[in-house]
């Protein structure tokens, strides 16, 4: 099959395709010189997780016993994540954030995004993953020497500190879900450039 025969066999949905959108392009421009937004690996699941797009009716229709047999202990969090969309999408949500401004990821959020996908992601979440990151300007992780010069704790984790150092490297805030890491950096003192966004699950869509 031909991949574009492919991408008509996928949902990327109308929300997630205006999000994407709202993005400025990568096309000429060097990383130096843009306006920038980091994204971490909760904010990228968020974007592209069947719960913000689309697939809320679908979950909702479906046996109670089904969906707990399916997410087991996570059915809860899964259900607290449908009625938070439905009462805010996180698409709108997230747009004024990112509205003209070029993305970011550093190599090891992207990588440990992929996997995710790769492993739980359904063929939709795929589709929106592989999607957004074109959309993206994959950077190396470079920490800033502030972020890293913090002691490496359970609430302090190097990943994090590498995904958030290397927004901070290059001034760029940090969209995620992880309040509790941005929290304890406040709490050393420093100050570092968060936007915050509900978490969103992927659920095989």
């Amino acid at each position: 099959m031909h991949s574009d025969d492919a991408s008509n066999d996928v949902n990327l949905g109308d929300s997630f395709c205006t999000l994407v959108s709202a993005l400025r392009s990568w096309s000429g421009f060097d990383v130096e010189e843009a306006e920038l937004v980091n994204f971490d690996t909760t904010a990228l699941v968020a974007i592209v997780s069947g719960i913000s797009n689309g697939s809320i009716d679908r979950i909702l229709a479906t046996p109670e016993s089904e969906l707990r047999s399916r997410f087991k202990v996570n059915y809860e969090f899964m259900i607290g994540q449908v009625n938070s969309e439905m009462k805010k999408p996180i698409h709108m949500e997230l747009m004024p954030s990112i509205l003209q401004k070029r993305g970011i990821v550093c190599e090891s959020v992207c990588a440990e995004f992929q996997e995710l996908v790769s492993m739980c992601g359904g063929p939709n979440e795929k589709s929106r993953a592989e999607h957004f990151l074109n959309h993206l300007r994959v950077v190396p992780d470079c920490p800033s020497e502030r972020l890293m010069s913090l002691p490496t704790t359970r609430k302090l984790a190097l990943k994090n500190k590498v995904a958030f150092g290397t927004g901070d490297y290059w001034h760029a805030p940090t969209i995620t879900a992880n309040m509790a890491f941005a929290r304890a950096v406040s709490q050393t003192g420093m100050s570092l450039v968060t936007i915050e966004h509900r978490p969103r699950a992927l659920v095989g869509d």
